[in-house]
């Protein structure tokens, strides 16, 4: 078996980590912009630092500190054998090879990232303090509050209990509109930037590699922050007594209760969070990579130079 094979999944698990640890907090104060009321960056920030401290930015990050290695580890996995499978290495692969590729490992992803993202979602949402100051009143007026969880294992168990596999999945059509295509123009954007810069990944410094890795999460975020918007919003919903039937309900609803500048919230939060968080991940799996190989390379030329003493 070809060891790229399994290196890819575990330089992605090593990015993923590095990824999540590098954006949480601002990835927090986004999601709350997304799903509460109308509340400023700066002011979700000291709001949270205020009723929270240093803490609550990194609210319902133990679930995904556990997982976005999987999920990582999936995506690039599967990238980078679809890469293989889909050109022959003589020469650099089509960006279409790439987009196709890219796309694949994004539908993959969805088996880790769907109920990874819903945990998070719901504990990032369990903020303290004034009600009114979040917005909340307006927005689950008349409502059941949702449940507060101790942490994200009592709130998974708590969303299968209450709908089964589906409650764990939920919002999983609007993550796949969101997260398919963008993976693969993430990937074409990167892979472009690569080229122009450093002419292949072997030879890139981490500055480039983290510059190439952060253009490239920040333009795809640019061109996905509505559907992520609706998206946190269905998963910020209730599993039982949901406020939005759909995609296209909530998009109406939120549309006609706030207007056009409900699908641009948290732009400004998405946009700072991608460039250290997209830096990150392709400076820790480009770099776990090159060591891998080289590591397996050195076993290989161990084992050749033992074969030819006996």
């Amino acid at each position: 078996m070809n060891p790229d094979v399994w290196c890819d999944f575990v330089a992605g698990w090593i990015g993923g980590c590095a990824g999540l640890l590098a954006g949480h907090p601002m990835d927090t104060i986004k999601v709350r912009q997304q799903a509460l009321g109308k509340v400023s960056a700066l002011s979700g920030i000291a709001k949270t630092f205020k009723y929270e401290g240093v803490r609550g930015f990194y609210k319902g990050m133990g679930f995904p500190l556990l997982a976005t290695g999987t999920l990582n580890s999936l995506f690039f996995g599967v990238y980078g054998n679809c890469m293989r499978s889909l050109h022959d290495g003589k020469e650099k692969p089509s960006l279409t090879q790439v987009f196709l590729s890219g796309c694949a490992g994004g539908v993959v992803q969805l088996a880790v990232a769907c109920p990874v993202d819903l945990v998070k979602i719901k504990m990032q949402l369990q903020t303290e303090g004034d009600a009114n100051a979040w917005g909340k009143s307006k927005n689950l007026q008349g409502r059941t509050p949702e449940p507060r969880y101790r942490g994200p294992t009592a709130c998974l168990m708590d969303l299968y209990r209450t709908a089964g596999v589906r409650g764990c999945y939920y919002g999983l059509g609007s993550m796949a509109l969101r997260d398919v295509p963008s993976f693969g123009y993430y990937m074409v954007i990167y892979e472009f930037m690569m080229r122009q810069i450093a002419g292949r990944e072997e030879a890139a410094s981490p500055a480039t590699l983290m510059f190439c890795g952060g253009m490239a999460g920040a333009i795809s975020w640019v061109t996905i922050v509505p559907i992520d918007v609706i998206k946190s919003r269905v998963q910020a919903d209730s599993v039982t007594n949901p406020q939005y039937k759909n995609f296209w309900d909530c998009c109406v609803k939120s549309y006609r209760n706030e207007g056009l500048g409900v699908f641009t919230r948290g732009f400004s939060m998405v946009i700072l969070r991608a460039l250290p968080t997209n830096g990150a991940i392709f400076l820790g799996y480009v770099s776990s990579m090159n060591i891998l190989r080289a590591w397996l390379n050195g076993r290989r030329e161990n084992q050749v130079t033992d074969c030819a003493g006996a």
